[in-house]
């Protein structure tokens, strides 16, 4: 791993940590693109990062395991969920490099409840799950946009419109399988992220990431596709292979507050 990477990811949190989480089966997948096509869909003080001549979009995907509210011990309910995101990676005038998510899509309503409420961060309710069989990682995700809104009428009209048409849904299907370790400075600049930017209360937030250094894998696509990135403002995302494709296996995150960007 790069020394500056290395830095980064080891800087001690400011202040005590918020949330901390096992993630495992990680799959990060990310595109080339022009840093004035991303410009308008990042929080007002950031823009995005332009790392190796571009600006990049990205979908992570992981299994969050062993959550934990410290000083509490880890919460059943918040204890184990599949997340797919879709993200933009960003920066800030004080140079922090982090990434700013366009959605976050997962079937954990508590998580959704406290990230809208505390963080800032959009998380959507979606039916997403993982599966591992070796070294075949694969991550689906597909939601319902009536019932991410209003559930109890989602569930009392069985997902249907009155007319009896079927309710929209957006979702995205990624396999890969990973393969030897990678360690690059392009790597590490796209997994190695400072933290999160994110939208709260009309100000632009800054959230700290700390974890340990990452080892990271080469990966071999197998499948993807899907039309979530349509639903946050980035059609066409998944038409085209990845620039970019890699993997974690595990690593344990901690998140502490930053400060408020703008």
């Amino acid at each position: 791993m790069t020394e500056p990477a290395r830095a980064r990811a080891a800087v001690p949190l400011l202040h005590r940590p918020v949330t901390v989480h096992v993630w495992e089966d990680i799959v990060f997948a990310h595109w080339r693109h022009d840093p004035e096509s991303l410009a308008r869909l990042v929080p007002r003080g950031t823009r995005p990062d332009v790392v190796d001549g571009s600006a990049w979009a990205g979908l992570s995907a992981y299994v969050f395991r062993e959550t934990r509210v410290p000083p509490f011990p880890p919460s059943g309910r918040l204890g184990t969920m599949t997340e797919v995101t879709i993200e933009i990676l960003t920066i800030d005038d004080h140079g922090r490099r982090g990434v700013a998510y366009r959605t976050v899509d997962t079937a954990n309503v508590p998580a959704i409840v406290a990230a809208h409420a505390l963080l800032g961060v959009p998380y959507t309710f979606a039916h997403a799950r993982a599966r591992r069989r070796g070294d075949t990682i694969a991550h689906h995700s597909v939601r319902h946009p009536a019932r991410a809104l209003h559930p109890i009428r989602w569930l009392r009209g069985h997902g249907t419109r009155p007319g009896g048409t079927v309710q929209p849904r957006h979702e995205a299907t990624v396999r890969v399988v990973a393969g030897p370790a990678v360690d690059t400075p392009l790597a590490t600049e796209l997994t190695t992220r400072e933290g999160i930017h994110a939208r709260h209360l009309a100000q632009t937030v800054f959230w700290q990431r700390q974890h340990p250094p990452l080892e990271i894998r080469s990966a071999r696509l197998e499948r993807l596709e899907g039309d979530l990135p349509d639903a946050v403002g980035m059609p066409g995302l998944l038409d085209r292979a990845p620039d970019s494709l890699l993997v974690v296996d595990r690593t344990t995150v901690r998140y502490g507050w930053g400060d408020v960007v703008r």
